[in-house]
C-alpha cells in the first residue's frame, strides 16, 4: 500500500501537477506518462494512481526526468459564454489541443473534420447571439449553439479513446517484445536440457519477434539455429 498516493486521492481537490509528478515517482509506464502529460487527462491520472496506489513499489530513479519530458504545458481552455433565456451557461473546451490529424486514421480523420466544422459554425452562432434582437431568436440560436457544443464533445471523446486504445497498444507490444527477449535469453542459458514444450515456446516467441520486425541479434540468432529453435 502506498501512502503517499492514498493521502494524494483522499484530497478534496487534487492538483494535477503534484499527482501528475507522484505518477512519474511510481510508475515505468512512459506510454502512459505521454498521453496523460500531453492530454492533462486528470480522471486517467486518477485511475492510473488508484492502481499504482494498492502495490508497494520502489521510488522510479528517472522521475524528475519523466515529470519533466511528459507534463508538457497545458493546453488553453477557451470560455464561450452564451446568454439568452434560461441561465447563463460558460463552455470551456480545449481549443488549442496537442493532436495531429496526420496521426489519425482515416476514420478518425473524418471525425476530426467534423469537429473543426462544428467549431466554425459554433463560433458563428456565438457572434450572432451577441446580436440577436429577440428572445425567440436568442433562444434558437441558443440551441443551434448547444447541438454544435454537443457534437465537439462527443467527437473528441470519440478521438481521445481512440487515441488511448493505440498508447495501450504501444505499451501491450512493449512489454511483450521485453518478457519474449527475456525469456528466450533465459532459455538458452539451458538450450541442453529444455523440455519439448519449453522448445515449442523459444520457437514461438522467436518467431513473434521476427514477425513484428525485431532485430535478434547475431549471438542470439547463432544459438537459436545451433539448438534448432529457428
Amino acid at each position: 500500500m502506498n501512502e503517499e498516493i492514498r493521502e494524494y486521492l483522499n484530497k478534496p481537490n487534487p492538483d494535477f501537477d503534484a499527482g501528475f509528478s507522484l505518477f512519474c515517482r511510481y510508475s515505468r509506464n512512459q506510454s502512459m506518462m505521454s498521453w496523460i502529460g500531453r492530454k492533462k487527462d486528470m480522471e486517467r491520472l486518477l485511475y492510473e494512481l488508484a492502481k499504482l496506489e494498492k502495490q508497494n513499489l520502489p521510488v522510479n530513479p528517472q522521475a524528475s526526468v519523466m515529470n519533466t519530458r511528459y507534463n508538457t504545458p497545458g493546453n488553453v481552455r477557451l470560455g464561450v459564454p452564451v446568454t439568452g433565456p434560461g441561465p447563463q451557461i460558460s463552455f470551456k473546451t480545449f481549443d488549442e489541443r496537442r493532436t495531429r490529424r496526420a496521426d489519425l486514421s482515416e476514420e478518425m480523420q473524418k471525425v476530426y473534420d467534423d469537429i473543426t466544422e462544428e467549431y466554425k459554425l459554433r463560433r458563428g452562432y456565438h457572434e450572432k447571439l451577441k446580436m440577436a434582437k429577440t428572445d425567440a431568436d436568442r433562444a434558437s440560436l441558443r440551441e443551434r449553439l448547444l447541438i454544435s457544443q454537443h457534437k465537439i464533445e462527443q467527437g473528441w471523446k470519440q478521438i481521445d479513446a481512440w487515441l488511448l486504445e493505440q498508447e495501450k497498444n504501444k505499451s501491450e507490444k512493449s512489454f511483450n517484445v521485453s518478457s519474449y527477449r527475456a525469456y528466450i535469453t533465459k532459455m538458452l542459458k539451458k538450450a541442453d536440457s529444455l523440455t519439448p514444450l519449453q522448445r515449442d515456446t523459444v520457437r514461438t516467441r522467436a518467431k513473434a519477434l521476427q514477425d513484428s520486425g525485431e532485430v535478434l541479434g547475431d549471438k542470439i540468432l547463432s544459438q537459436l539455429k545451433k539448438y534448432d529453435l529457428i
